[in-house]
């Protein structure tokens, strides 16, 4: 799994990670509010697979990560401290809170419970149905993998469908090429690995062939990675650079 973990002490940061049990999993270390802003008001937080929080950070409250997170992603989240009464754990809950660990607390119990919401998760999880994606006046049939404009029907290939469901799942927002890299193409990014741009630029064709306008709604976000609008009028900020 890769996890992402907010913790600002040091030492329970570095136990958890030393003495995690499964040697393949990656875990990402944030150590305040501050530095995880960024991944957690975007979808680069839908690259990882479960999150660990501290509630009691220097600079914020895992509380209000928590509340951030779900507001626009359900990745499975388990909040952590070393003070809590019935009420506080109560609210974290409800707030959507997949699980509350009081600490201290033994590092191979908190990797079962951070599994078990995970595996939940995952049979959770449903695909969003293949008639409801557009791209802009482009219907997209990710079952029959194929576009459909003006009577034309153009083919996708298994990876393009893939990464247009990826993108619709963060449709409106910038979806990192870390995210896409491992949900579509099933491996971690490497910067050097132009896969992702490469099936990007080639469903900008497609989708250009059947509709010229209907391409600004595959964009480029500079840095980040691409977004699939759901109107360009609504969400296209001024001067938004697109693919060539």
């Amino acid at each position: 799994m890769d996890i992402l973990l907010i913790e600002d002490d040091d030492l329970v940061a570095k136990t958890i990670i030393h003495c995690w049990p499964v040697p393949g999993d990656n875990i990402r270390l944030l150590s305040s509010y501050k530095q995880c802003l960024r991944t957690i008001h975007s979808a680069e937080i839908d690259f990882f697979d479960g999150a660990i929080v501290d509630v009691n950070l220097p600079d914020g409250n895992g509380l209000e990560i928590l509340r951030t997170v779900r507001r626009h992603s359900d990745i499975p989240l388990i909040l952590i401290s070393g003070t809590g009464s019935p009420e506080s754990r109560a609210t974290a809950l409800d707030a959507g809170a997949d699980d509350y660990v009081m600490k201290p607390f033994s590092v191979r119990e908190l990797q079962a419970r951070l599994t078990r919401v995970v595996a939940k998760s995952g049979s959770m999880r449903f695909d969003v149905p293949p008639g409801e994606l557009a791209i802009g006046s482009v219907n997209c049939d990710l079952a029959r993998r194929a576009l459909m404009c003006g009577g034309k029907t153009l083919p996708l290939t298994d990876l393009e469908a893939r990464l247009l469901s990826e993108l619709n799942r963060s449709r409106g927002r910038a979806c990192s090429k870390s995210q896409l890299s491992k949900h579509a193409c099933f491996r971690e990014y490497d910067p050097g690995d132009k896969t992702v741009d490469v099936y990007i630029s080639r469903l900008r064709r497609k989708v250009g062939e059947l509709d010229s306008k209907s391409v600004e709604y595959l964009q480029t976000v500079r840095g980040v990675g691409y977004r699939l609008l759901t109107s360009v009028e609504s969400n296209r900020a001024p001067n938004t650079p697109t693919l060539k």
